[in-house]
């Protein structure tokens, strides 16, 4: 029987032997870069090699779910994170491209069974957008802890319950 926890614990998390790919957007560097940084630091923390850790930068977020289609079909990763920076203007353009951004990615992960987490900042302004840069960490350790749910759900043998 394979118990998944309710509430993991983060410091048990254990990214030895993983490969985990990046994509960052360049636009709002200032906050993707920073984002970027801490992402790398919480993966290294985690055990994963600096080495297995795949770094690829691209234009904007409009431009993540087509890089990690492209990173998916020609290496084997367990996790992708994208990182991005949208933050509203006076147009509907951050809407456009948050929403195409959340879905594409989405899209991606769903054919691949390869989790991508959505480290994408849909901001109202450049305050709020430096104020959560910390995501950066946390999606690291989403992808470390995603890549072992997705591993042991994959194994024909898994049988689910859930704990506490």
């Amino acid at each position: 029987m394979l118990t998944i926890p309710a509430a993991p614990i983060i410091d048990e998390l254990d990214g030895t032997q993983l490969t985990i790919g990046i994509i960052v957007a360049r636009y709002n560097w200032h906050i993707t870069g920073i984002m970027l940084q801490l992402c790398q630091e919480e993966l290294q923390r985690l055990h994963v090699a600096p080495e297995n850790i795949h770094v690829i930068s691209v234009p904007g977020s409009y431009e993540l779910a087509t890089t990690a289609k492209a990173m998916l079909s020609g290496h084997t990763y367990d996790a992708l994170i994208c990182f991005g920076c949208v933050v509203k203007g006076e147009t509907r353009h951050d809407v456009v491209v948050c929403d195409t951004a959340a879905q594409g990615i989405q899209r991606v992960s769903l054919d691949t069974g390869i989790p991508i987490i959505f480290g994408v900042m849909c901001a109202e302004n450049q305050d709020q957008a430096a104020a959560r840069t910390m995501r950066g960490k946390d999606c690291a350790a989403a992808a470390v802890e995603m890549a072992h749910t997705v591993q042991m759900l994959s194994r024909p043998s898994a049988k689910i319950t859930t704990g506490v």
